[in-house]
């Protein structure tokens, strides 16, 4: 029986030599605007290319290595298919949303008072479940189109092979189940993640707010209140800054592992999409090599 796809990319990332001082490199570079995403992404989606043409490997050894040469330019390339794609879901959404009010504004005008606002509330309710429903099915459906646009301008490295939405579409067909768990695993995850953090959260601000209440009165029956607290509150300041700034470091180096075993999953759900046997961007899929659904 086949693994899984987060199982076998679980695997992958644990045989890595230094996984962990990877991880710390890669989140420190997502910081940097713009660029940071560019190059965690053409990183971690070398690694997942390497997955679909059948590699079992591990992450690559250096973060900045370029080893094929292609590393910012995938990163640039998978950005701006995000990007696009993002803002195509939001265009959408916001011309149902438009249509919607439109429909309600002409409704309001043919009818008056309060006749109107009972006529209206049913449709007004349905329709505002329609427009969440309309707006979660695209931005589930975006998800996919984006992953798998990147999983192919990976293959060819060519921008336009990511926005080719027949092909994309035909891949989507071999599996959609795959993709969904694919889905559903990265969501569980995320959402333990923000649990974990926000426990962290919670906790640091409870000792912080306990810490400052117990120096205070510690300083006002000492009599040290008379001679001011401005050096402690600095260094309180500063304390609080360096715990926010190591907090949102590890949620981004929690961010990265994830990142990394969702684009290795997606690599290795487009292996069996026999991708040794593909001819150029236009042509057709041939039949699947096999089927491994995670």
């Amino acid at each position: 029986m086949q693994q899984g796809y987060f199982s076998r990319s679980w695997e992958a990332f644990r045989s890595t030599e230094g996984w962990f001082a990877k991880i710390c490199v890669l989140a420190l570079v997502a910081f940097i605007p713009i660029l940071g995403p560019i190059v965690v992404s053409g990183y971690l989606l070398g690694w997942a290319r390497d997955a679909a043409w059948g590699m079992d490997n591990p992450l690559p050894r250096k973060v900045f290595g370029n080893e094929d040469g292609r590393l910012y330019r995938r990163g640039l390339f998978a950005w701006i298919i995000s990007l696009v794609m993002g803002l195509a879901v939001f265009v959408v959404v916001f011309v149902c949303m438009s249509l919607f009010g439109l429909a309600a504004g002409v409704f309001s005008t043919l009818f008056d008072g309060a006749y109107a606002a009972g006529f209206l509330a049913i449709p007004a309710t349905i329709g505002s479940f329609g427009i969440g429903a309309v707006s979660l099915v695209v931005s589930f459906a975006a998800q996919f189109f984006i992953w798998i646009g990147c999983m192919r301008m990976s293959i060819y490295d060519t921008l336009s092979a990511g926005f080719q939405i027949g092909q994309i579409w035909s891949m989507i067909k071999r599996d959609p189940v795959g993709l969904l768990k694919i889905f559903l695993y990265e969501l569980v995850a995320s959402l333990l993640i923000g649990v974990v953090l926000a426990v962290i959260w919670t906790v640091l601000v409870f000792v912080g707010m306990i810490a400052a209440m117990v120096f205070v009165g510690a300083a006002d029956l000492s009599g040290m209140a008379a001679y001011g607290l401005d050096g402690f509150a600095i260094m309180g300041a500063i304390a609080a800054i360096l715990l926010f700034l190591a907090v949102v470091y590890v949620s981004m180096a929690l961010g990265v592992v994830l990142q990394a075993l969702v684009y290795r999953s997606l690599g290795y759900w487009t292996a069996q999409l026999n991708v040794a046997a593909w001819g150029s961007q236009y042509d057709p899929l041939p039949p699947l090599q096999y089927d491994m659904r995670g």
